[in-house]
C-alpha cells in the first residue's frame, strides 16, 4: 500500500479516497446503509510475519463517514496480508446478525494473500451463508494472477487510474441498487461509535458498542472542501489561569494502522421505499469562493505574550541495581540472551535498546536491541568480558555480567514496572487536571486503562498507544521502559471564540493533519456569543459554515491558528 498509485499519490491514499467515494455515493442512494472497516496487516511489522493480524477499526454505523476518514489519516501500512484470516474474523465476529441485515464485503487491496490462507475455502465455508449480495474486490494494481485468486470470492474490479474510481462505485451501486435502496427505520439516530481498542472485537450492528470512557457527540457527514482563504492573524488575549475545563469530545480515535482494507456494508430487511438515483459525475460542483473573515478585537485588552519557556521535569538520579540469575551453555558463537521478568512468573516481551558498559571503566562497549522471536529473546553476539547492562537514559542496570568465550550466557533480569505521567511543558508545576488518557498496549492483548492526566500510574514495560481527550484528541505511541517514568507533554490549549450575534446553526471545525484537514468538532452558533467558545490544542484549523438563508453545496471556509493561553476571535 505504500507503493505509488499515480505519480503524486500512494495506493493507500487512493484507497482512502476510494472509501470516501463509496460511502458518499451509497449514502446518496440510501443514508441508512451502515459501514464498518476491518483492517489486516496493521499491528505488526512485516519482519514478524504475523498471520493473525486483523482488527475491526470502525464499527457499523450509518453516520460514521467522517470517523472512517479520520481513522484512515492515522493509519500506516506495516505488515503481512492474512486475507483469509481477516475474512474468517469478519464472518465470525462482524456478521453476527444475518437474520436482520443484508451483509456484503468490499475488499480493497494491492496484493495477494501472504500467509498461505485459502480464501476460496473461507468464503465457501464461512461467508457464503452470511453474505446477502455480491462481494467486490477492488484491486489497486493490474496483475493478472490476482484476478484468478479472487474469482471465487466475488466481482474483481481494477482501480488503477482516476477514472476507475467512479466506474467501480457506479458498478457496485448499479448491480445492487434494489437492495441498497432499502430503508431501515430508526437506525439513522445511531451516532458513530469509536471501535474498541482490543483486537477483533465482537460487532453488534443495531447498537454499536459505546466507548469505555466518553460519549461522542453526533457528527454530520463531512462536506467536500472548498478553496481555503487564510485570515490575517486575529487579536488575542491571555486567558486567566484555568483550574477546570469542560470539554465536549466528538471523535475518539484509537490505535490506527493498516495494510489493506475490508470495507463491509449491511442493510436491513426489505421495505418498500422510493428509489434514489445518484449521478457520479455531479459529485464535485464548483465551490463558492470564501469571503474574508472579519476579526473583532477585544475592546480594552492588550494582547499578552504567551508563556513559551519550555521546562522539563528533572530526571530521576537514584541508581538501581537489578537482580538477575544466569545459566551458561556451550555454543559455537559467544553470545548473550536476556530475559526480563517481574520475579513472580511474568515474562516481558519488550524490545528495548540496550547499552553494554565495561564494568570497570563504565564506558559503553556495545549497543544492541533485544529482539524477541516467538516469545524467546534472540542471541546477541558478544566479546568475552564483564559488562553492566542498562537501557540508555535509565539509572537501573544489571552489573558484572560475565561473558565467557564459547558460551551462550542466558540471564534473567528481575525488573520493576515503568510508569506514565503527564505535564504541561509551559507550566510543569501545574497538574494536568483537565484531561483523561486512555492507555492500551499496541501489540499485546489487554485492557484499556483510563488514567487521569494529573496522576502517575504503573505499567508493564511494553509499547503503548495513548489517547488524550483534548480537542482534537492527541495520540502518542511510546515505548515504556522498566524502572522509569515516561513523561508525556501536553500543550496548553487556546480558546476559539465565535463572536457572531446572529444564528448560523451548526458550524464544523477541521484540524490540520499532515497536508490535509479532517473534521473533529461541531458548534451550534445560535447568536449567544458568550456560549460560543471552545478550547483547542495549538495548531492550524478551519471553520466551515454556510450563511443563513443562503444554502450552498460547498461551505465557506476560514483558516485560523490557535496558540496556547490565547483567545482567537472569529466572526463568520
Amino acid at each position: 500500500m505504500l507503493g505509488d498509485w499515480t505519480k503524486n499519490e500512494t495506493r493507500f491514499k487512493a484507497a482512502a479516497r476510494l472509501i470516501s467515494t463509496i460511502a458518499d455515493s451509497i449514502h446518496a442512494v440510501n443514508p441508512d446503509v451502515a459501514f464498518a472497516v476491518r483492517v489486516f496487516g496493521s499491528q505488526y511489522p512485516a519482519q514478524e510475519k504475523n498471520c493473525f493480524d486483523s482488527r475491526l477499526e470502525v464499527s457499523f454505523s450509518s453516520s460514521n463517514n467522517a470517523q472512517i476518514q479520520t481513522r484512515l489519516n492515522y493509519i500506516q501500512p506495516r505488515g503481512y496480508s492474512p486475507i483469509a484470516w481477516a475474512l474468517k474474523e469478519t464472518a465470525e465476529k462482524d456478521f453476527t446478525e444475518g437474520n436482520l441485515y443484508a451483509y456484503s464485503i468490499i475488499l480493497i487491496t494491492d496484493g495477494e494473500e501472504s500467509c498461505g490462507g485459502d480464501i476460496c475455502a473461507t468464503v465457501n465455508t464461512l461467508l457464503s451463508s452470511k453474505i446477502s449480495f455480491k462481494p467486490y474486490i477492488l484491486s489497486l494494481m493490474d496483475y493478472a494472477p490476482l484476478k484468478q485468486q479472487y474469482d471465487c470470492m466475488g466481482k474483481y474490479l481494477l482501480v488503477t487510474a482516476e477514472k476507475d474510481i467512479n466506474n467501480a462505485v457506479k458498478t457496485i451501486i448499479d448491480d445492487n441498487r434494489k437492495i441498497l435502496s432499502v430503508k431501515a427505520p430508526g437506525l439513522r439516530a445511531t451516532a458513530p461509535r469509536p471501535a474498541p481498542a482490543s483486537p477483533a472485537p465482537t460487532v453488534t450492528r443495531s447498537k454499536p458498542a459505546p466507548p469505555a470512557v466518553t460519549e461522542p457527540v453526533k457528527q454530520t457527514p463531512a462536506p467536500s472542501p472548498a478553496p481555503e482563504k487564510v485570515v490575517t492573524p486575529v487579536v488575542t488575549e491571555t486567558t486567566p489561569a484555568r483550574q477546570k475545563r469542560t470539554l465536549n469530545r466528538v471523535i475518539s480515535i484509537k490505535n490506527l494502522r493498516k495494510q489493506n482494507l475490508l470495507y463491509t456494508l449491511p442493510d436491513a430487511e426489505p421495505l418498500k421505499v422510493p428509489k434514489l438515483v445518484i449521478k457520479l459525475a455531479d459529485m464535485d460542483p464548483e465551490p463558492p469562493k470564501p469571503r474574508p473573515a472579519i476579526v473583532q478585537p477585544q475592546p480594552g485588552k492588550t494582547p499578552a505574550k504567551p508563556v513559551t519557556t519550555k521546562r522539563t521535569p528533572p530526571k530521576p538520579t537514584t541508581q538501581v541495581t537489578l537482580p538477575y540469575t544466569e545459566i551458561s551453555e556451550d555454543a559455537k558463537e559467544t553470545s548473550l540472551q536476556i530475559h526480563f521478568t517481574n520475579g513472580q512468573g511474568k515474562v516481558f516481551l519488550t524490545e528495548p535498546k540496550l547499552e553494554f558498559l565495561d564494568s570497570k571503566t563504565k564506558k559503553v562497549i556495545k549497543t544492541a536491541y533485544r529482539n524477541v522471536t516467538a516469545g524467546q529473546p534472540d542471541r546477541i553476539p558478544m566479546q568475552p568480558g564483564t559488562y553492566d547492562i542498562s537501557i540508555p537514559g535509565s539509572k537501573a542496570k544489571a552489573e558484572n555480567v560475565v561473558i565467557e568465550q564459547g558460551k551462550n550466557k542466558k540471564i534473567t533480569i528481575q525488573i520493576s514496572r515503568g510508569a506514565l505521567a503527564f505535564y504541561y511543558p509551559t507550566a510543569p508545576d501545574r497538574p494536568v487536571k483537565e484531561y483523561v488518557a486512555l492507555v492500551s498496549k499496541r501489540f499485546e492483548p489487554g485492557p484499556v486503562v483510563r488514567q487521569r492526566c494529573d496522576e502517575e500510574l504503573p505499567y508493564d514495560p511494553a509499547n503503548y498507544h495513548i489517547e488524550v481527550n483534548t480537542l482534537p484528541p492527541q495520540m502518542y505511541y511510546i515505548d515504556l521502559d522498566f524502572n522509569s517514568v515516561k513523561l508525556i507533554e501536553i500543550l496548553e490549549p487556546g480558546t476559539v471564540h465565535i463572536t457572531n450575534a446572529s444564528n448560523y446553526g451548526k458550524v464544523q471545525f477541521w484540524y490540520q493533519r499532515g497536508d490535509s484537514f479532517v473534521p473533529f468538532y461541531e458548534m451550534n452558533v445560535s447568536g449567544n456569543a458568550a456560549q460560543q467558545k471552545v478550547e483547542f490544542q495549538p495548531g492550524k484549523y478551519q471553520v466551515r459554515y454556510s450563511n443563513p438563508g443562503q444554502p450552498k453545496l460547498k461551505p465557506e471556509i476560514i483558516v485560523f491558528n490557535v496558540k496556547s493561553n490565547q483567545v482567537t476571535s472569529i466572526e463568520l
